[in-house]
């Protein structure tokens, strides 16, 4: 529900007038579930009604696929001083071209210090923020992740590990990271580490700040080399999984490889910020490596965590003709220097709801001793053919850890990074 903050406080006042007392609040630790989903939504939580909070889509989660959120009150999140002052510093030299969507005059820190929710043409700019700014970290390696592919009707299909690296060349807090030339915005390297049959695939991705397609290499392990592939590769489905290319991390392109950006508004939702769910990469395989996973009942994919309200911009994407989806929408925190994205809804060609994916944050303390939000898991429910990827990060991954090096992402690296 769209609502001025004046509006909703004129509201809820003469709520109170009407029936003599405001609605007590919902105890923390109330945990919403399609038993009592319809109780909940005439209650409030931290004076929000939960009739607000709750999303049409998470509802539909709730009530059809047996999600259940864990409510627990809101916090702040750390941001790193640094990346702060850097925004405050250079506020207002980042520009978006009007005919080519790209990102201009980009030095450091967030590019956009500053949405109008008001304007519809700001929703590249949160997307920009997300992408470009180093919120995140400058650089990282989780090695491995673990992937966990489910079966919504059997359960637990398979497992799968890959090693995941970004280095940030292009607005990073350390000016050591930068390209030289100002050319490349970032490197990737995504490899696959188990199981043995398929271990060794993986692509090396790099991203430029003029927004041509990616250079996107692989390597081919029968015969040990490193190929060149097309450059559209960056929105194929990923390797077994239920994402696309695009869609790790809650979004992985350029903004201007879409077609429109649209900011619809600012809202409230429940969104996880502080996620309690840790995997311990020494509990086994299989099952056992997921305990937090309910792999009793169908659709045998649902993970308990605690679930906070957030204030969030609503942006709605449109892909080129050639993508698999007809849009998605998206759910941004709000925070200028975490825009965490919390919620996503992708719609098929036919614009209808095809698959769910919900990012989850926790906090971390980095290699460089600062805290920032970091992902704990992602979990992407493809509601048409019943089938979810449940991704965790590395417990000790690294972040903005000394001594990276550029040549750690390039194409001939992958081999070295296997292990």
């Amino acid at each position: 529900m769209f609502t001025k903050p004046t509006q909703a406080l004129g509201a809820l006042a003469l709520l109170g007038l009407i029936s003599g007392a405001v609605a007590q609040d919902i105890a923390e630790g109330t945990v919403i579930s399609a038993a009592n989903i319809d109780q909940v939504k005439t209650q409030t939580f931290e004076g929000k009604p939960l009739a607000d909070l709750i999303l049409p889509t998470q509802e539909k989660m709730i009530r059809e696929f047996g999600l259940q959120m864990r409510l627990r009150h809101s916090a702040a999140v750390d941001v790193d001083p640094k990346l702060a002052a850097l925004t405050k510093q250079n506020a207002g030299k980042a520009t978006i071209n009007a005919q080519t969507r790209t990102l201009d005059n980009f030095v450091g820190g967030m590019p956009f210090a500053s949405i109008d929710a008001g304007n519809p043409a700001d929703g590249i700019k949160v997307a920009q923020n997300f992408m470009r700014g180093p919120w995140y970290a400058d650089v990282l390696d989780l090695n491995p992740m673990y992937f966990a592919l489910i079966d919504g009707q059997k359960g637990l299909d398979r497992e799968q590990q890959w090693r995941f690296g970004r280095y940030m060349a292009s607005g990073a807090i350390n000016p050591a990271l930068t390209d030289p030339k100002g050319q490349i915005a970032k490197y990737e390297v995504v490899l696959n580490k188990y199981p043995n049959d398929t271990r060794g695939l993986g692509v090396v991705t790099i991203q430029y700040t003029d927004a041509r397609l990616p250079d996107v290499y692989a390597y081919v392990r029968s015969v040990r080399r490193v190929r060149r592939l097309s450059s559209n590769a960056w929105a194929d489905p990923l390797s077994a999984t239920d994402l696309l290319n695009d869609e790790s991390f809650g979004m992985n392109a350029d903004p201007a490889w879409y077609k429109e950006w649209k900011l619809v508004g600012k809202r409230w939702i429940l969104g996880i910020a502080h996620s309690g769910v840790l995997l311990d990469p020494n509990s086994g395989s299989g099952a056992a490596r997921f305990p937090m996973i309910d792999f009793k009942q169908a659709p045998y994919w649902n993970v308990m965590d605690d679930w906070e309200p957030r204030e969030v911009y609503v942006v709605e994407a449109t892909p080129n003709a050639g993508h698999l989806l007809s849009r998605k929408v998206q759910y941004y925190d709000a925070n200028p220097l975490a825009p965490m994205l919390h919620w996503q809804e992708f719609y098929d060609k036919k614009n209808e709801l095809w698959r769910i994916e919900n990012c989850n944050y926790r906090r971390t303390k980095r290699d460089d001793g600062t805290y920032a939000p970091t992902v704990s898991f992602v979990g992407v429910y493809d509601l048409q053919r019943l089938h979810a990827s449940i991704v965790f990060a590395d417990p000790k991954g690294r972040h903005n850890y000394p001594d990276a090096k550029a040549a750690d992402f390039a194409p001939d690296a992958i081999p070295r990074l296997i292990n």
